[in-house]
């Protein structure tokens, strides 16, 4: 979809200017920025209304673990209304227990799309596993804290 939204909007601008001039065109275009910007931003107030439901966070139960956590790559697409729910969620756990993060935009990048096997955006990759979709700090915290977890932690050291 990420594609879909880059490609369609420019081609829709163009047409449009085609059609009705190129001013119309541009103002296709700068509407379609805008509000590919206003949706994600307002997602979280828009989500249940769009069908997503809730996308309020659930808090780690008894908070960060003091153990060494793995280093995470978060994998994130421009237009994608979750990621930046996710980016937070993991700079508030970054301020509790830090851990190394990396984030990976992969909107323009189809190579890593394909060899990652990524089909939708945000993953969460720690220890050669992934986590996908919108995750609560609880859902996040456990992942970390997961199977492989340990032995990664204790490879970097």
């Amino acid at each position: 979809m990420v594609w879909l939204t880059w490609l369609g909007l420019p081609l829709l601008a163009f047409v449009a200017g085609w059609r009705a001039g190129m001013t119309v065109g541009l103002v296709v275009l700068a509407a379609g920025i805008v509000a590919q910007i206003v949706y994600v931003r307002w997602f979280p107030r828009l989500s249940r209304m769009m069908g997503y439901g809730s996308v309020a966070d659930t808090p780690a139960p008894g908070g960060v673990p003091v153990t060494p956590l793995p280093r995470v790559t978060l994998y994130s697409a421009s237009v994608c209304p979750f990621c930046p729910i996710v980016r937070r969620r993991l700079a508030e756990l970054q301020r509790q227990a830090p851990f190394e993060l990396a984030e990976v935009d992969v909107t323009f990048r189809p190579e890593l799309v394909r060899s990652k096997g990524l089909r939708s955006v945000p993953v969460l990759e720690a220890s050669g596993r992934l986590l996908v979709g919108n995750a609560t700090s609880a859902q996040i915290i456990e992942f970390l804290a997961g199977p492989g977890a340990q032995g990664a932690a204790d490879a970097r050291a």
